[in-house]
């Protein structure tokens, strides 16, 4: 009767953990990339809080808006200083920003692409990042009954600086929760952990996000506020000429 008993409950508990210990990392990146691929288009209101010593010292407003897995369009509302500032990310990968005193557009080199811009602690790149499977290879590292954690390291034509990112794959909420960055030398440098996860219409995210720079212990919080999908958003809305037109 034990053995039967034994054998019942080892049938059980391989149930209960087998489609976890299943999964792949290409269904990982899946789970993770599933609210920009659940819906055609996505637009956010969101602001960033500059903290340092504890006390925000500045507030940013904008609004980011998302096609598929790799457009990416935003553009600052307040303060005054940085109104209509805007950055784009297009389908191959590429970055620009459009300076509205100089009224240029300009390409964001690699170099620069992982700095803080703004007094903030978030990058040209953050801002842009859109797909966690766009220009990154991964492989999951670790997994527990909590999440997945994924290794990504850039694909070739992946122009970022860090060397690799360390990203968690929370279970529960079927998405990041956390991102951990590392530079040329293997020291991680930066962390973004996300968190306060809430529906937003047909899609739920993390609604707050807290930036750290390592290396300067400063902090940048990241808060969306509203969402809206399915606009039907054009491709024309994701260009350079979209950039300059402040659309």
């Amino acid at each position: 009767m034990k053995k039967r008993l034994m054998l019942a409950a080892l049938a059980l508990g391989m149930l209960a953990a087998g489609p976890a210990a299943a999964t792949t990392v290409e269904e990982v990146l899946a789970i993770a990339d599933a609210t920009l691929t659940s819906v055609k288009d996505q637009t956010y209101t969101a602001s960033l809080e500059v903290v340092r010593d504890g006390r925000t010292i500045k507030t940013i407003e904008f609004i980011a808006r998302l096609k598929g897995l790799n457009k990416r369009m935003v553009k600052f509302t307040a303060p005054g200083d940085v109104r209509d500032m805007a950055i784009l990310t297009t389908d191959d990968g590429l970055m620009y920003v459009y300076m509205p005193a100089y009224k240029r557009v300009r390409r964001v080199a690699s170099h620069v692409r992982n700095q803080g811009f703004m007094g903030t602690d978030i990058s040209p790149e953050e801002m842009g990042n859109a797909a966690l499977s766009v220009g990154w290879n991964a492989k999951i590292i670790k997994e527990d009954a909590e999440s997945w954690v994924l290794e990504m390291t850039p694909k070739p034509d992946n122009e970022t600086t860090y060397s690799k990112r360390v990203v968690t794959v929370s279970k529960k909420q079927k998405g990041v929760s956390r991102i951990e960055s590392y530079d040329a030398s293997g020291k991680m440098v930066k962390t973004e952990d996300r968190s306060e996860w809430k529906s937003l219409g047909p899609v739920r995210i993390p609604t707050k996000y807290a930036i750290t720079d390592l290396r300067s212990g400063s902090k940048t919080i990241m808060h969306f506020k509203t969402c809206e999908v399915n606009q039907g958003l054009p491709d024309s809305a994701f260009t350079r000429r979209a950039l300059m037109r402040g659309d």
